[in-house]
């Protein structure tokens, strides 16, 4: 891959774990708020994990022995 992807890919990444570690500050006040926000935390958890585990793998393809 070129360095653009994974360039815009690393951002993205960044974006993505800010936006959980602002869900996660956030304090519920119901009890439908806090469902809400925990489907979001699965979510936005989950494409955080893809695209770090994408990030590595391209770093370690890169990487010249």
């Amino acid at each position: 891959m070129n360095t653009t992807f994974t360039g815009i890919l690393g951002i993205v990444t960044m974006i993505i774990w800010i936006l959980v570690s602002t869900e996660l500050s956030k304090s519920p006040k119901k009890k439908e708020e806090k469902l809400n926000n925990r489907r979001k935390l699965i979510v936005l958890m989950s494409a955080g994990m893809v695209c770090t585990i994408s990030i590595v793998v391209l770093f370690i393809q890169n990487i010249q022995f």
